[in-house]
């Protein structure tokens, strides 16, 4: 395989991504322009064709690669195993800044220059740039001519600086997964990617025996640790012991030490500390155990499985309390009542203020993201720290996680208030569209849906009157952007989905709640009577019939019930109905899992009247799910309407799509009663008319 870094950026991107990630994402991560990622797209289609793969694009979601979990897998290891054509500039100071950080003496410009393929001026420049990096954990980079170059420092800065690189250049489940294939022994001495050079500061051969000592580290301890600092104790430890074995050694305050033996953090400390010294054979300091404690104070904590600390500390509350006094007068808005903001806080602010007391640094990978998102709130919680700490300095990172969790406060705040107003298409506007709506508004209460539309009606539907659209159908007239595509059995994807698009939509304006117009008694008399009107010829034309469709597909199954409703003058020229049905059937799923029923429905010129007929099949056969899986199905619902009917008509036929989702509903099918079903759909009706009825609006 021979691809360049960015190329081999954009596959690791797409092959974490499963689900597809946009073109401007993509850019955003890569740092190019989006055209840089077409053109990229283009030449490494060539390369995942090879693969028996494919680039496909999904609405809604972005760019993702198709294909079989073995082939993926196999594309995963090849590239894993490659080694890129050229570093990038990130990926070539990673690199350089852990060649110095393992030497043990100076190392010339020309050697670096030679391993990465550079110019010395190059990597002359990127030394300029990485001088600043080392300050921040008190070393400093030294550059002599005709001497080389090193970085100097104690031995704790440079462990620091060591966690520091690997944790700002892996992500946990980067890490994980490159832990992952180093313990099974795949073939990464192939690979010369930074991310290697990064694992090769820790001793790989001894990360099994690591693993097995902190096995039971969350029984030595009075709280969880979270999983990132699981993974840090993992590279804590690895570098202690790779660091002893080499002669280096950490001092700590003797006063501080003395402090810190009272902790049950020093007692856990000296019992992973023995199983090391048993299983490597290396005599471990009392100031390493000071410094495994250190790190396990430092750790942040993970809340219990009730989501409470169990003994929340009554200065950190007055603490947290404090913090959420002063942002909320800042900002004006009540965050006091938001009950899992202050246990939130309490959890983090204990190992916080351990770390900034001890000048420990923290990693926060999404810093520059959240000062992005969240300009004001940031300055906002900066100000706070500072009158609540007067004496600590508390760095960006960690502001940086207190924003988190107010802005996750003021989320659920605005959002208790927020309503998005949904226009939900499909393509008759009569089905899917009201089984759906029943599910949005179970499923996301802050969804208010303005109403159930058809395909053909959209563009008559005035843009203002929706935030944006859920559709169960593509929209031929609309980008694949300006829509939500769902299913309409709405699955727990396409819920989080949806969840995902909410926690970015900023609507032009909050929905608040209308004050009801004066009713029009007679206009509502006449709704009524038209919804009444169109409810009763429906019930008393409902039947449950028989096919036999012994070695029929589909379309001969659909042609036989069309040709009964046609001698019936419900429709004219059965097979353009037909092929109406079954186009609708490529365009998503009809069949509705649990109840082995097939809901079959349009709107069509060729349809005189509204129609609800139900058919048992004498041989269930399989139809493409609803929600996006198949089901075996034993009868089918057919609803048509012609294409110009009441609002009304189609609120009827609606109200009956909805009830098909009801667990009741699979009992009142299996029975094949056609009375039974018409009573219980009957019922349904008369409930709908009467809260029509008692409608103010």
């Amino acid at each position: 395989m021979n691809i360049s870094s960015r190329q081999r950026h954009i596959l690791e991107i797409l092959l974490r991504e499963p689900d597809g990630m946009t073109i401007g994402k993509i850019a955003e991560e890569v740092q190019v322009s989006s055209r840089t990622v077409h053109r990229e797209l283009k030449e490494l289609e060539k390369l995942i064709k090879t693969y028996e793969l494919k680039l496909k694009k999904k609405a809604g979601t972005g760019i993702f690669i198709q294909g079989k979990k073995e082939k993926l897998n196999d594309l995963k290891q090849a590239l894993f195993e490659i080694t890129p054509i050229e570093y990038t500039p990130a990926e070539r100071k990673t690199v350089i800044l852990c060649t110095l950080l393992e030497a043990t003496e100076p190392v010339k410009i020309i050697s670096l220059a030679y391993d990465l393929k550079v110019t010395p001026a190059t990597i002359s420049h990127d030394l300029d740039q990485l001088s600043d990096w080392v300050k921040q954990f008190n070393l400093e980079l030294i550059r002599r001519r005709g001497y080389g170059i090193e970085i100097t420092g104690t031995e704790a800065s440079k462990r620091k600086a060591i966690s520091a690189l690997i944790f700002e250049n892996l992500n946990e489940s980067q890490f994980i997964e490159l832990l992952k294939e180093n313990i099974q022994n795949k073939s990464l001495h192939t690979m010369d990617t930074a991310s290697e050079r990064l694992l090769n500061l820790i001793p790989k051969e001894k990360l099994i025996a690591i693993e097995n000592a902190l096995r039971n580290v969350s029984e030595l301890l009075p709280y969880p640790l979270a999983d990132s600092a699981y993974i840090g104790l993992v590279i804590h430890l690895s570098l202690v012991i790779e660091r002893i074995a080499k002669g280096e050694k950490i001092k700590i305050d003797p006063i501080y030490l003395k402090e810190l033996e009272d902790t049950p953090e020093f007692q856990a400390a000296k019992q992973i500390v023995a199983q090391m010294e048993s299983y490597f054979g290396l005599p471990f300091p009392m100031d390493e155990i000071g410094y495994v404690t250190m790190h396990l104070r430092g750790a942040k904590l993970r809340l219990s499985q009730t989501g409470l600390l169990e003994e929340p500390n009554a200065e950190l509350t007055a603490i947290a309390k404090n913090l959420i006094h002063i942002c909320e007068e800042k900002m004006g808005v009540n965050l006091s009542e938001d009950r899992s903001l202050l246990q939130d806080l309490i959890a983090h602010l204990e190992p916080a203020i351990h770390r900034m007391k001890r000048n420990m640094k923290i990693r926060n990978p999404l810093l520059n993201k959240i000062k992005e998102d969240y300009p004001d709130l940031f300055q906002v919680v900066q100000q706070a720290t500072k009158m609540v700490f007067p004496y600590l300095q508390v760095p960006d990172e960690e502001i940086g996680y207190l924003v988190m969790h107010f802005g996750s406060s003021l989320e659920r705040t605005i959002r208790a208030k927020k309503r998005f107003r949904v226009l939900i298409v499909c393509s008759s506007g009569i089905g899917s569209s009201k089984m759906l709506a029943s599910r949005l508004k179970s499923a996301i209460p802050e969804i208010q849906v303005q109403r159930n539309a058809s395909v053909f009606e959209l563009n008559n539907i005035d843009g203002n009157e929706y935030d944006f659209i859920v559709s169960t159908i593509p929209i031929p007239s609309k980008n694949p952007e300006d829509y939500i595509l769902v299913s309409p059995m709405l699955t727990k994807k396409e819920i989080e989905k949806i969840h995902s698009f909410l926690r970015g939509y900023k609507p032009s304006s909050i929905v608040k709640t209308r004050q009801a117009p004066q009713a029009n008694s007679l206009c509502q008399l006449e709704s009524l009577h038209t919804s009444l009107g169109h409810a009763i010829d429906l019930m008393k034309n409902f039947h449950l019939l028989k096919i036999e469709n012994q070695n029929m597909g589909l379309k001969e199954i659909l042609f036989q019930a069309c040709e009964t409703l046609e001698s019936q003058g419900i429709l004219k020229q059965s097979e353009s109905v037909v092929d109406q049905l079954l186009e609708r059937e490529k365009q998503g799923g009809l069949g509705i899992p649990d109840i082995k029923l097939g809901l079959f429905h349009c709107r069509s010129d060729r349809v005189t009247k509204l129609s609800l007929t139900m058919y048992a099949l004498s041989d269930p056969f399989l139809l493409k799910s609803m929600d996006e899986g198949t089901v075996e199905i034993d009868k089918i619902l057919l609803m048509l309407s012609p294409v110009s009917v009441p609002n009304e008509a189609v609120e009827v036929l609606s109200e009956i799509s909805a009830l098909l989702i009801e667990p009741e509903t699979r009992r009142i099918l299996e029975s094949d009663d056609q009375s039974l079903i018409q009573r219980y759909f009957v019922q349904h009706l008369y409930r709908f008319c009467s809260q029509k009825m008692n409608n103010k609006e």
